[in-house]
């Protein structure tokens, strides 16, 4: 999968999906094989992402290196791969966990975020996150910095718990 560092002023919509895949120049993208100039549109597939009070479905543009034959979902950076919720509202949750606990406010201002998931956040977190985080003394916030630093240490998406390669795209220009 292809990464693509978006400002997260908006939140997620097909609209800003594709907006900023409509920005891309195409040729510019890298596959995780190192080629470049070689990816096409191979085709689509819709995925759910929980912004406040609805899931936001989204077709997500897949992409097949020439090279390698390797197809790669292209993703913004407020998504978090294999993962209904976005990435803002996982960092609240984990900020939430490491100080007070309290849920509530982001159970009420999320209602398709229900406890089930804040507990599998926190389990996720736990077992993947939380060490690799403190061992290049990470905080938790929602920056370009944050995001970058997760892919120079660790080749993926913050909370990204399936090791499949993930290539970063900084801000297109």
């Amino acid at each position: 999968m292809i990464t693509i560092f978006t400002d997260n002023c908006n939140p997620i919509s097909q609209i800003l999906y594709d907006h900023t895949l409509n920005a891309l120049q195409f040729h510019q993208l890298t596959c995780s094989c190192g080629c470049s100039g070689g990816l096409s549109v191979h085709g689509y597939y819709r995925r759910n992402i929980k912004v406040g009070v609805c899931l936001v479905p989204l077709r997500i543009c897949r992409v097949k290196c020439a090279v390698c034959k390797r197809t790669h979902a292209l993703l913004l950076s407020a998504i978090v791969p294999y993962s209904q919720i976005g990435l803002s509202e996982q960092i609240r949750i984990l900020s939430c966990y490491e100080s007070s606990g309290d849920f509530a406010a982001i159970m009420n201002g999320h209602p398709t975020i229900d406890e089930s998931n804040i507990r599998h956040v926190i389990r996720q977190y736990r077992c993947h996150w939380r060490q690799r985080r403190l061992a290049i003394g990470l905080t938790l916030s929602m920056t370009s910095h944050f995001i970058s630093q997760c892919f120079s240490g660790f080749s993926r998406q913050f909370m990204q718990i399936k090791p499949t390669p993930n290539v970063f795209f900084p801000k297109p220009t």
